[in-house]
C-alpha cells in the first residue's frame, strides 16, 4: 500500500472524497498535524479550522483530522503553497564577505542596499574595499 502524503490528507479534508483514518490502516502514524495546518491556513475559509488546531497541538491525531473533515466545507480549492526566494549564491557569498556577517544578515544586506552597490561588489569579485 502506498503512503499518504500530507496533500492526501489536505484533499481529504477538503474535498470529502473518503475519511482516511477509517480506510487506511497506517493513516493515524503518517498524518502530520503541522503540515496539514500549514496546508489549509493558505485558504481564507479554512484558515480559522487551521488555527483552532494550531491552538491545541496536544490533542491526538485522530481528533484533529476529524475535527477538520467534519467541520471544513466540502470545496475544491487550490491555493498556492509559499516557497523561499532563490538568491544568488555568488552573490551571498560577496556580501557575507565584504561586511563580515552571517547568511541571515548577508540577505538582509542584499534586500536593503541599492542595485548599484551589489554590481559593485559583482564587478570587484570581492566585496574587500566595502565599508
Amino acid at each position: 500500500m502506498k503512503r499518504l502524503t500530507p496533500f492526501d490528507f489536505i484533499k481529504s479534508i477538503n474535498e470529502k472524497t473518503e475519511n482516511l483514518m477509517d480506510t487506511t490502516p497506517d493513516a493515524e502514524r503518517e498524518y502530520v498535524p503541522f503540515v496539514v495546518n500549514r496546508g489549509l491556513s493558505y485558504s481564507p475559509d479554512t484558515i480559522l479550522y487551521a488555527n483552532e488546531m494550531n491552538c491545541v497541538p496536544l490533542t491526538d491525531k485522530r481528533m484533529q483530522y476529524d475535527y477538520l473533515y467534519h467541520s471544513i466545507r466540502k470545496r475544491k480549492r487550490f491555493d498556492k503553497w509559499i516557497k523561499p526566494e532563490e538568491m544568488d549564491e555568488e552573490l551571498l557569498g560577496l556580501v557575507m564577505e565584504a561586511y563580515k556577517v552571517g547568511q541571515k544578515k548577508a540577505v538582509e544586506y542584499i534586500r536593503m542596499l541599492p542595485k548599484e552597490r551589489l554590481d559593485a561588489l559583482r564587478q570587484s569579485g570581492r566585496g574587500s574595499n566595502a565599508k
